[in-house]
């Protein structure tokens, strides 16, 4: 494991692929929309807010991918998310914070931090997500902890949390009778090795955001996520957070990676690909439905994404049910 200040390691284009021009809007210039080039999957796998569905049976979400060759932008949940490097290689983006993954390596990205990735053709990763609510039933002051992202420093206690990780991949995978007991066992260690071994000191680990700044970035995208089908201008995203249009300007791309136009509609953009795989809604319904109005641009946005049209995309078998690796890569990227 590598780390690298100010996303130093990432592509130089990350978070600017030319996807589609979109006009100027308040004080706010022209920008691109960020995506994706998606190689082989045809799940759409442009990032916000992910709302992470737990299996009931397990409370948590858990799955591996793998030869994706994908980038996924900036996005945020409140689960503690945890990725374990089976093969290949990833380069992970946490608040300011770049860090190289390889063979063997593992991350651990706290609740509401702001992250990206992007990993190589022939990566295997596996991937543990554990909703908020489960976390603060079992650790009651959740909501002041912070844990390391990567090793400790103790190579018993990183050797630990590996075993827990791995363990709980296969128990899910095979899953024997009564899996879900050996499975919440090892998830109880996990979770006391993380509490005992990685907590970090009080007021560590924010990266170059403070708990003010991260709360309006949330403010903000949550208050998309919930009017995206409306109109919304920078104006009234500003007003959300009491800050000027011009200098939420500033704070949004600086801190996200891209302008707030271009957070808008990676919204629209994802909730429409998302129903062009599960619905047979005419395209020109779905634009209206989710406010996207430029039709003109959003073919041209699909067509550079996926390399097909809505309506050839939905032929294609592994949108109607996808599954292997597709499977669990839509699982993991769909929004809401």
């Amino acid at each position: 494991m590598k780390y690298y200040n100010e996303a130093g390691h990432f592509p130089a284009n990350w978070g600017e692929k030319e996807i589609g021009y979109q006009g100027t809007s308040d004080s706010c210039p022209g920008s691109y929309f960020d995506g994706i080039q998606v190689k082989e999957s045809f799940s759409p796998v442009v990032y916000t807010h992910e709302n992470i569905q737990v299996e009931p049976d397990i409370q948590v979400r858990c799955f591996s991918y793998e030869d994706a060759g994908i980038l996924v932008p900036r996005h945020w949940h409140n689960s503690l998310e945890i990725l374990y490097i089976e093969a290949g290689d990833m380069d992970l983006l946490v608040n300011d914070l770049s860090i190289r993954l390889e063979k063997g390596d593992f991350a651990i990205i706290n609740s509401r931090d702001i992250h990206a990735t992007s990993s190589s053709e022939h990566s295997r990763i596996d991937v543990l997500q554990i909703p908020y609510q489960f976390l603060k039933k079992h650790i009651p002051d959740f909501d002041r902890i912070r844990f390391m992202n990567g090793s400790c420093g103790e190579a018993r206690s990183d050797e630990a949390l590996v075993y827990c990780l791995k363990e709980i991949q296969e128990i899910y995978i095979r899953k024997p009778y009564c899996y879900q007991l050996h499975f919440t066992s090892l998830l109880y260690e996990l979770l006391f090795l993380c509490v005992n071994c990685f907590r970090l000191p009080a007021g560590e680990g924010g990266g170059s955001l403070n708990d003010e700044e991260r709360a309006r970035l949330i403010t903000v995208m949550d208050y998309v996520n919930a009017h995206y089908q409306e109109s919304i201008s920078l104006r009234d995203a500003a007003a959300q957070v009491a800050l000027n249009p011009e200098y939420f300007c500033r704070f949004f791309k600086k801190n996200m990676g891209m302008t707030f136009l271009e957070f808008v509609n990676q919204v629209r953009f994802s909730h429409i690909c998302e129903d062009i795989l599960r619905t047979d809604t005419s395209i020109t319904e779905l634009l209206v439905r989710h406010g996207f109005t430029n039709y003109k641009l959003f073919r041209r946005m699909f067509g550079e994404q996926f390399g097909d049209t809505p309506s050839g995309v939905r032929k294609l078998p592994a949108c109607t049910l996808p599954t292997g690796k597709h499977a669990s890569f839509l699982s993991y990227s769909l929004l809401y």
